[in-house]
């Protein structure tokens, strides 16, 4: 009977494993010779060198490969801190502030073209006609008891030039423009509201955070996605000497941790061009995130319920609306006074032969509607139940916001026990990792992904709920 021998053969496998058994003797191997279990098995589209053993007692092949090292990082890749993300975030154009800023700006210029009513008007008018026809009557005058002489007299000369300067100054409207100028000053303090919230940047700021922890735990994602396609790849394989290599049917780990794979590229991809625009950077720009160290934060509910209330927006507007409705039913009031103003001017006309061409003139005009059909009264209340409603608003929008405080804190509460639990359970892992397993072991470096991956959300859950708080307390981080 022939001994086995161990034979070394070098061959390049691609796509699906194939194994070559080589023997030598006459004696025939089993059908089914397997891998050695655990051997690991050559990424995708890969080429690799296999040392194959053929032993004795069977046929066994064993795979072992020389474990790859890990890919560098891609040329152009930028390391970046979350801090110098903010800081390059703030030297980047941002279109919501500059629009919050003329917001204020046209309500600044409203408010002021009301104020502009307080003082009075002068207008100008002039023309110069020429009328195709000569413009006039006959005119009978009596010159003898019983004689009349008839002359033909121009009423109304055929060459026209007429100029009149005006003056007006409002006497009653003015307390119509000061309810008006009310209104136009309440519309300015809430887009000053809105405004100092975006200047603060809280929005833009918790926006930047979001995305940069977002596109960390994507990150984490692909990475395990692609340990478990390479540990799914690993398993054993299985040859058949006297026939062609077999090519068996992806489990189905597999092939869900492919799709994970590829949707976590795009999402990667995303993530990474809308950070490099919020920067001011080329979309291309790959990112190599550092992780942040974990939030850390002790507020109490006390020192929630005991600040004092902020500045919030929402509150702002439900304020401001109470005042607009309060002058509009002083305006709906004020259309019971007569419209009166004190008005002035100066003309020269040759157009009327009989008048003077130059001449000035001064008094007081009045105006007021006798009858309206109740148009004044119903305006009224009207104004009345929109000032009601406009109340009722205020309170709730206080009330919302106080339950809305306290809503805060207790997700904060709870994101923080959450983040601290799972950091005391990451830590001791980590160094059990670290001291026990090889780096280039495939399950371990999954694990690894997998616990930075929850790391990262749980810090990620504790930062969006501190922030939120820091939003409704009007401070800014």
């Amino acid at each position: 009977m022939l001994k086995w021998k161990h034979i070394l053969v070098v061959v390049r496998l691609s796509g699906v494993a194939a194994v070559l058994a080589i023997c030598a003797g006459a004696q025939d191997l089993p059908s089914t010779p397997m891998l050695a279990p655990g051997a690991p098995a050559m990424p995708p589209g890969g080429e690799q060198a296999f040392t194959i053993t053929v032993s004795g007692t069977g046929a066994a092949v064993s795979a072992s490969p020389t474990a790859p090292e890990p890919a560098p990082p891609p040329r152009g890749q930028r390391r970046i801190t979350l801090e110098q993300v903010r800081q390059s975030a703030k030297t980047a154009i941002n279109p919501l502030q500059r629009l919050s800023a003329l917001s204020v700006e046209a309500a600044k210029q409203h408010r002021l073209g009301v104020q502009a009513d307080y003082f009075p008007k002068f207008s100008a008018t002039f023309w110069n006609l020429h009328a195709t026809d000569d413009l006039g009557q006959i005119l009978r005058v009596r010159r003898l008891p019983m004689a009349s002489i008839q002359e033909s007299v121009a009423f109304v000369n055929k060459d026209q030039t007429v100029a009149f300067l005006s003056f007006v100054q409002p006497i009653t409207p003015i307390l119509q423009v000061h309810q008006a100028v009310k209104i136009a000053r309440a519309d300015e303090r809430i887009a000053m509201a809105k405004a100092r919230a975006a200047a603060a940047d809280i929005t833009r700021n918790r926006e930047i955070e979001e995305t940069y922890f977002q596109l960390l735990i994507a990150q984490r994602q692909l990475t395990s996605a692609e340990w478990r396609i390479r540990a799914g790849e690993s398993r054993p394989l299985y040859a058949a000497v006297s026939v062609g290599p077999v090519y068996a049917e992806p489990p189905t780990q597999l092939v869900e941790a492919r799709k994970d794979a590829a949707s976590g590229a795009a999402r990667v991809k995303e993530l990474t061009a809308s950070l490099d625009r919020m920067m001011g950077w080329l979309e291309d720009t790959e990112l190599d995130l550092e992780i942040p160290s974990p939030l850390v934060e002790n507020i109490s509910l006390r020192d929630v319920t005991d600040a004092p209330v902020a500045p919030n927006p929402g509150i702002v507007e439900a304020e401001e609306t109470v005042v607009k409705a309060r002058a509009a039913v002083a305006l709906s009031k004020l259309a019971y006074v007569p419209t009166v103003a004190a008005v002035a001017g100066y003309a020269f006309q040759n157009a009327i032969p009989a008048v003077l061409s130059n001449f000035g003139y001064g008094g007081v005009m009045a105006s007021y509607t006798l009858f309206d059909f109740g148009k004044r009264e119903h305006a009224v209340k009207e104004a009345r139940a929109q000032l009601e409603m406009a109340e009722i608003g205020l309170q709730v929008a206080k009330t919302k916001s106080s339950g809305e405080l306290k809503k805060s804190y207790y997700e904060l509460e709870r994101s923080r026990q959450l983040s601290n639990v799972v950091q005391r359970t990451a830590s001791p892992a980590a160094l059990l990792i670290n001291a026990s397993a090889s780096s280039e072991n495939l399950q371990v470096r999954a694990a690894r992904a997998e616990m930075e991956l929850e790391l990262l959300q749980a810090d990620l859950a504790h930062r969006q709920a501190y922030a939120s708080l820091k939003t409704l307390m009007g401070e800014m981080r």
